[in-house]
C-alpha cells in the first residue's frame, strides 16, 4: 500500500471509531443499542434489588442507559444522578455519566466519572467491570491522540481479565502508530480470547482483514476474515463489500 493510501486508510479508521453520527453509527454504538445481554442483566439486577432492599437505583441506571441508546444524554444524565444520589457507588452509573462526558467531548469530566467508576468497581473487586472500565479509558485517551497511555490502560484491562475488546484497542492503537505487525498480533490474539459481544469480534476480523489484504498483500486471508465478519454480523454493509472484493482478488 503506498504512503497515500495508507494515510487515508487510517482516516477512515479514526472516522468510524470515533464519530457519533446519526446517520453513520459507528461500531461501538451499534454495540450498545444491540447490547442484549447488558440489558437483560441490568433489569434482573434491578428487579432482585428492588425485592430485596427496596432501593431502585438500578432501575434509574436502567432508565438511564435506555435515553443514552436514544441520544437524550440530558434525560440521561438525570437518571444517573438520581441513580448516584440513592446509591454513590454505582459504577454503572457513573460509568454512564462518563460515556456521556465523552460524547459531549468534556474528556475531564469524563476522565473524572470513569475514574470514580473504577473506584468503585475496584472495591467491590469486579474484575469484569474494571476490565471494560480500564476499555473506556483507553477509548477515551485514544480520542484525545494520547496514544502511549491508551494502550497502559488497554493492557490493564486484560490484566484485569481477558477479553477481545482491550486487544482490539491494542490492535488499533498500534496500527494509528503506524505498526501494523503489532496491531495484527493483537487482533489474532483478540480472536483466540472471548468477547462480551459478537459485533466487536466482527470488527476485529474486519480490521485484521483490511491488513491482510492492504499491507501483506494476501487476499485469499483477507477473504476468510471478511467472510467471518460478515458471518458475525451481517447488517454491516462494509463486511458484505469486503468480502466480496477480498473474494475476487483471491481469484
Amino acid at each position: 500500500m503506498n504512503r497515500f493510501s495508507f494515510g487515508f486508510f487510517l482516516i477512515f479508521v479514526s472516522f468510524t471509531f470515533y464519530c457519533r453520527e446519526k446517520e453513520e453509527p459507528p461500531i461501538l454504538e451499534i454495540r450498545d443499542m444491540l447490547d442484549s445481554t447488558h440489558i437483560s442483566e441490568s433489569i434482573e439486577k434491578a428487579k432482585v434489588q428492588a425485592e430485596r432492599s427496596g432501593k431502585t437505583d438500578q432501575i434509574h441506571y436502567l432508565r438511564g442507559w435506555i435515553q443514552y441508546l436514544r441520544k437524550e444524554d440530558d434525560q440521561a444524565e438525570k437518571e444517573y444522578r438520581i441513580c448516584l444520589k440513592e446509591n454513590p457507588e454505582s459504577y454503572d452509573c457513573s460509568r454512564g455519566i462518563g460515556l456521556i462526558e465523552q460524547h459531549r467531548k468534556n474528556y475531564e469530566k469524563a476522565d473524572f466519572n470513569f475514574q470514580e467508576a473504577l473506584r468503585s468497581a475496584e472495591k467491590r473487586r469486579d474484575a469484569e467491570a474494571i476490565s471494560v472500565l480500564r476499555v473506556d479509558l483507553g477509548n477515551l485517551l485514544l480520542r484525545q491522540n494520547r496514544r502511549s497511555e491508551a494502550l497502559v490502560e488497554y493492557e490493564k484491562s486484560l490484566a484485569a481479565k481477558q477479553d477481545g475488546a482491550a486487544y482490539f484497542g491494542l490492535g488499533l492503537t498500534s496500527l494509528l502508530q503506524g505498526n501494523r505487525a503489532r496491531s495484527k498480533e493483537y487482533l489474532e490474539k483478540g480472536l483466540k480470547t472471548s468477547y462480551r459481544d459478537s459485533i466487536l469480534k466482527a470488527e476485529t476480523y474486519y480490521l485484521l482483514a483490511k491488513l491482510q489484504y492492504d499491507w501483506e498483500k494476501n487476499p485469499q486471508a483477507a477473504a476468510v476474515s471478511a467472510k467471518k465478519a460478515f458471518e458475525l454480523f451481517p447488517a454491516k454493509q462494509e463486511y458484505a463489500k469486503s468480502w466480496e472484493q477480498y473474494s475476487k482478488a483471491a481469484k
